[in-house]
């Protein structure tokens, strides 16, 4: 964020030898979903199969209009890189593993760039193309060889960074008080190799994932632009379209709405134990549509929860954190209070039905020497069931209040039961130098504090 602020600042600076600069500058924000372009180099026996996932990066720019067709643009960009692969007893260098262990990594960036947009009017939209250049900068841990006489890597922290290019093409479609959206094809290219992931393993050569930060992505963007106001009129109408966005905010019709909330676990156990937390954090994306008192929800949240157990030899101690994804299907009910319509309150009532759980890992604590092998004293597999399908359910009740004339604030306080077992893990325990197999889970039940920004789709396009 200082990176980012910092080159905000540069920009300005730039800007400030033209008369009435501000009035040249827009600010713009960007949410893209993409693919990335990384492979896996010396696969070893058995495959990793490595594979990538769509990641998503978030972004903010300034732009300068050297002309009516001619803008320069620096922006920055917070990018995801994430992947999947199978992990083996074979090629990780640990007998510990009693299968095949599927995992989800990734890492992220940050790049910065600076670009020249032309655009072309067509009516009351216009197309642009946008190269640019910058460089992708990240910092991570890794594995590197000592040298020749050491047989294990040695774990450092790195700074990369790596020359990039870019060229967007897209169209940009005028909003109210010359705001803009925009939406386009971005490709973004890395030109050296960044901080390399390895495994641990026998072969001489180790598995390396190839990153040089490029993906190719959708860009979905939104434009303000600070152009001067004045006189009477303008004043005039915009009281009157503060007014209508303020009737279409409490009205009906379709919405888009960002929650995040703290789910209190009803299974707390107080312990100084590491990662022991009474709350588990979730987000959710949710698109709805307003009728009358009746509001219906739908879109995607992910939840985070917590696999523990009560160890003979270490005591309370968390296995794993595991992340489920779920698609959630709410109705709310409200009562506006008062004629100026401050306050709504109301209740809801949630399906949700879960994706899958991601996040688990193997865990092992303590060891010991047995006919000269290293055994762990606790280990924990997570389990191949599937955690996809099945329900949990919500009811609560929720309160509104005005947000910056055109949007919603929402608290939601909910209870989460009915919880099917996530994070399901199979633990082999050494006790008294006997062998103790048992299965372990969380759930998502507790109580919810939930915060949320609603934004009516119809108050953008007033």
């Amino acid at each position: 964020m200082k990176k980012l602020l910092l080159s905000m600042s540069m920009l300005l600076w730039m800007c400030s030898f033209q008369a009435n600069a501000q009035s040249r500058i827009n600010l713009e924000m960007y949410l893209v979903p993409q693919q990335h372009h990384q492979s896996l180099f010396n696969d070893p026996s058995p495959s990793m199969d490595f594979a990538t996932r769509t990641g998503l990066n978030l972004g903010l720019g300034l732009s300068y209009n050297i002309n009516r067709d001619l803008q320069l643009v620096l922006q920055s960009w917070h990018a995801s890189s994430p992947f999947r692969f199978t992990q083996h007893a074979e090629n990780s260098g640990s007998t510990f593993l009693s299968g095949p262990q599927r995992n989800n990594s990734g890492f992220s960036y940050s790049n910065f760039s600076l670009g020249l947009r032309k655009t072309w009017g067509m009516g009351e939209h216009a197309l642009y193309v946008q190269p640019a250049l910058g460089i992708n900068r990240s910092r991570s841990f890794g594995f590197e060889n000592q040298d020749t006489s050491v047989s294990f890597p040695r774990v450092n922290l790195t700074t990369q960074v790596v020359p990039s290019a870019s060229v967007e093409v897209g169209m940009k479609f005028n909003a109210p008080n010359n705001n803009y959206f925009i939406v386009g094809l971005r490709h973004h290219q890395g030109f050296g190799l960044m901080q390399s992931w390895f495994t641990f393993g026998v072969e001489e050569l180790w598995p390396q994932v190839q990153r040089r930060g490029s993906y190719t992505g959708l860009v979905l963007g939104y434009g303000i632009d600070f152009r001067t106001r004045k006189g009477e009129d303008w004043r005039v109408t915009k009281k009157e379209r503060k007014t209508e966005k303020r009737v279409a905010a409490w009205g009906d019709g379709t919405y888009v709405m960002f929650t995040t909330l703290q789910r209190s676990q009803p299974d707390f156990v107080q312990s100084n134990a590491s990662g022991m937390n009474r709350s588990k954090p979730a987000s959710q994306i949710l698109f709805g549509y307003t009728s009358g008192q009746w509001s219906f929800e739908t879109g995607y949240s992910s939840w985070r929860s917590q696999t523990k157990t009560e160890s003979e030899n270490f005591g309370l101690i968390s296995l794993n954190d595991p992340m489920t994804r779920a698609i959630p299907l709410r109705a709310r009910y409200h009562l506006d209070i008062g004629e100026n319509n401050r306050l709504r309150l109301g209740v809801s009532a949630a399906t949700f039905m879960t994706l899958n759980t991601v996040r688990m890992n193997v865990t092992q604590r303590g060891a010991f020497i047995l006919n000269d092998e290293r055994v762990p004293i606790l280990l924990s597999v997570p389990a191949t069931q599937s955690s996809g399908g099945k329900l949990f359910y919500q009811a609560g009740a929720f309160m509104d209040i005005p947000f910056f004339n055109s949007s919603i604030l929402s608290f939601n306080f909910s209870q989460n039961f009915g919880s099917p077992e996530i994070g399901v893990v199979n633990v082999q325990e050494i006790v008294n130098r006997e062998r103790v197999d048992y299965m372990k889970s969380g759930n998502l039940n507790g109580f919810n504090i939930e915060v949320g920004l609603k934004l009516p789709i119809s108050t953008l396009v007033r």
